[in-house]
Order: C-alpha cells, then sequence, then structure tokens
C-alpha cells in the first residue's frame, strides 16, 4: 500500500486452498491502493487479512485485518472477495451505522466496490452487473419484497441487500452522472470519518452534493417491497429473461455474508 503496512497471516494447514488464499490476499496492498481513489485515503495505520483453518464459510471485515474463512478460497483465488472485504474498511468500519437497519451503507457499497473491480479486470461492467440483478428477478419474485434501506432483523444480510442495494447505487449513478457520483463515493467517508452515519444522512449528503431531488429514486430502489418501475431504473435493461451472467459474478456473489455462509 502508500505507505501502508499490510500484515497477512495463514494457518499452516490450510491444505489444498493455500494457494489460492495466498493468491488473494497476498492482493490487499494492490487493492488498498485501487480502492483508495475511488474512497478517499485509507483510513487506518494498517492493512492486512488473516486466515485461519476454519470450518465457517464467510469473510468479515474485522478493522485493519480482515477474516477470511478458507472456504472463501475452494474454488481458487477469488480477490474479489478481499475487495468487498477492504471496501468495508472505508464503508462499515471507518464510517459505521447509526442502526443495523442502515446495513446498506455497508453490505451496497462494498458490493458496489466488487462491481467496479469486475469492470476493473474485464469481466464485467458495473452497468452489466446491475442489469443482471435487474433482470434476473421478475417482479413476483420475493426478492424485491426485501427492503435493503430497512430490511428488519430477519433479512439483515438477505441477497437483495447487497445485490438490489448494489443495483441503487448504480441508479443513484445514473441519475447524478459521473462527477458528482464520485464525489459523493469519496466525499462520505470523509464527511463522516471515524463517526456513525444513516441512510437518511446518506440521502441528505447525496443530494446536497449532486443538487439534485432523490427522494423518490432512494424510496423506489431501497424502502419499496416491489420491483423498482423502469422509469426509476433508466438505463437498465427491463428484460424478462435473465441476460447472460457477468464472468465475475459468481465471485461478487461469495462474499454474501451472515453467519450461515
Amino acid at each position: 500500500g502508500r505507505g501502508v503496512p499490510v500484515i497477512n497471516a495463514y494457518s499452516t494447514d490450510l491444505g489444498a486452498n493455500d494457494a489460492a488464499a495466498r493468491a488473494s490476499v497476498e492482493r490487499t496492498g494492490e487493492i488498498v491502493d485501487w480502492l483508495s481513489n475511488y474512497f478517499g485515503p485509507y483510513p487506518f495505520a494498517t492493512a492486512g487479512g488473516y486466515v485461519p483453518n476454519t470450518t465457517t464459510g464467510y469473510a468479515l471485515e474485522t478493522q485493519t485485518r480482515v477474516y477470511y474463512s478458507p472456504k472463501q478460497f475452494a474454488k481458487g483465488a477469488n480477490p474479489s472477495v478481499v475487495v468487498h472485504e477492504l471496501a468495508h474498511q472505508w464503508y462499515g468500519d471507518d464510517v459505521s451505522l447509526k442502526g443495523w437497519k442502515d446495513i446498506w451503507l455497508n453490505e451496497g457499497f462494498a458490493t458496489y466496490a466488487q462491481w467496479l473491480w469486475s469492470e476493473h479486470e474485464g469481466q464485467g461492467t458495473t452497468r452489466q452487473l446491475a442489469d443482471q440483478v435487474y433482470s434476473a428477478h421478475p417482479a413476483d419474485d420475493p426478492f424485491w419484497k426485501v427492503a435493503p434501506g430497512d430490511p428488519g432483523p430477519d433479512d439483515q444480510f438477505d441477497d437483495a441487500v447487497y445485490d438490489r442495494g448494489a443495483a441503487a447505487i448504480q441508479a443513484l449513478r445514473d441519475t447524478v452522472g459521473d462527477h458528482a457520483f464520485f464525489r459523493i463515493l469519496k466525499g462520505w467517508p470523509k464527511a463522516h470519518a471515524y463517526g456513525n452515519a444513516s441512510v437518511a444522512d446518506f440521502e441528505k449528503y447525496a443530494e446536497q452534493i449532486s443538487g439534485k431531488p432523490l427522494a423518490g429514486l432512494f424510496d423506489a430502489w431501497l424502502y419499496q417491497p416491489v420491483k423498482p418501475a423502469a422509469s426509476a431504473a433508466r438505463g437498465f435493461t427491463a428484460t424478462g429473461t435473465p441476460l447472460a451472467q457477468p464472468k465475475s459474478w459468481k465471485a461478487v456473489e461469495a462474499a454474501h455474508g451472515g453467519p450461515n455462509r
């Protein structure tokens, strides 16, 4: 990293998963530098990750030292999960939630970071990934019943919080334009550094930076228990049949959390 010490550790008995774990986690410094372009300077003094020999399946954004289950690397290297957990250093650790209902501020943005990485790696653009989410779930899919802006305790880590949550961020980008959008992405962690914030705070901030009224957009994408209408999904491909899955899709989905993974 740019002057940020990176400390990684691996259990000595990871067996077949060892090489893939190292091929992923050893990219921490590179990924921190890359994320800094979008989110601003890395907010802590050190970075890194550890992969113990454990049976749990999830990764966790432990501040400055990410926890990864070896299961994350059972199918080979997965730098996308490293991107997800490192994005949380800004969105989740530097700026923490006011309440658990604000979980979208963590998971939506960490997922969108994976979408940006996918584009960077030539494995599917953010637009293609958003289209995948929108087109793969028909209007009657229970997926649209979960409101990422306040999912409730049972759906805290539902797929919708990640996927619909990231699609909401693409919809925001489509609405405010890239210039304002990237100012929002970088400015938000600075505005609330080492503090707590809510989805309402984010909406207010996005309106302030973009100069656009966004209540309707946020309502349609984060709070209504229905699929956003095509008018709220400008630029989205409104096909009823799933599109060809972007190459990065499975790697992106593998980072979905919750203790059951």
